[in-house]
């Protein structure tokens, strides 16, 4: 992190304004896009963080006060929730922070990434995040007795289906990870073979040494071709700030 900030810094990239005290801002994602760095290191991409106030012929005046000439002008809506479907079919807009709308009925979607995406097993992916609470389903149905207040119980925390956050998740499946102090390791078994499974995969697909090295050599064509094909002097060209990520990623233990 203590990298990809000072690249973001060193790039010329806008900083931030919820800096120091948030990584970013509520409901948004973060930028590791190597186009985005490099070029506003060459002068190809600048950041604005005002909105458009309106159009004339030749562009856009900003809320700001400022004004951007442009040929081509892209909207991009962000994210839009889309839960009525949801709502609508089950007869409700509330559901519990394990996403269970009732017994034996799960609902996995996508959701606000707000605080904490980042430093969870299954990060802000909703890949991962949903083979994770797929595992969660299937020991309900196995073990219903033992775990299914757990799940779907009366007193466990609830939300609207349309305020669904991130948080909630990480929150509910750190409870579900615990149980296995008290006897109950379907969670915290599925939680370890999952990311057990991932890092096996990535290290045979292409381990962070060959990573690094191909990401590098990217990074300098990069510079080549928002240069129009010139290659740019290694001295100009923003330096690659993870010759050392590899190392980051060494695992603790040998992979089986």
């Amino acid at each position: 992190m203590h990298q990809w900030s000072s690249l973001y810094r060193k790039s010329g990239a806008t900083i931030p304004e919820c800096w120091p005290e948030e990584i970013k801002h509520e409901g948004h994602t973060i930028s590791v896009s190597d186009l985005w760095f490099v070029g506003h290191h060459m002068g190809k991409l600048c950041t604005k963080v005002a909105t458009v106030d309106h159009f004339d012929a030749g562009g856009i005046h900003l809320s700001d006060g400022s004004r951007l000439d442009a040929d081509i002008v892209v909207v991009c809506v962000g994210f839009i929730r889309n839960t009525h479907l949801c709502e609508k079919l089950t007869g409700t807009d509330t559901m519990k922070t394990t996403n269970y709308v009732g017994k034996h009925l799960m609902y996995l979607a996508d959701a606000e990434i707000d605080h904490g995406a980042f430093n969870w097993f299954f990060g802000s992916s909703v890949l991962e995040y949903a083979k994770f609470f797929t595992e969660v389903y299937v020991a309900g149905l196995e073990h219903e007795e033992q775990v299914g207040e757990m799940l779907w119980g009366d007193d466990l925390p609830t939300t609207k289906i349309q305020e669904r956050k991130w948080s909630g998740f990480i929150a509910a499946s750190s409870k579900l990870l615990k149980a296995k102090a008290d006897g109950i390791p379907y969670f915290a078994d599925a939680a370890h073979n999952q990311v057990e499974k991932r890092t096996r995969h990535f290290y045979n697909t292409l381990p962070p040494v060959a990573y690094v090295k191909s990401n590098e050599a990217e990074w300098v064509e990069l510079h080549t071709r928002l240069n129009g094909g010139v290659p740019v002097a290694p001295e100009l060209q923003l330096p690659y700030f993870f010759k050392d990520a590899a190392s980051w990623c060494e695992p603790k233990a040998p992979l089986a």
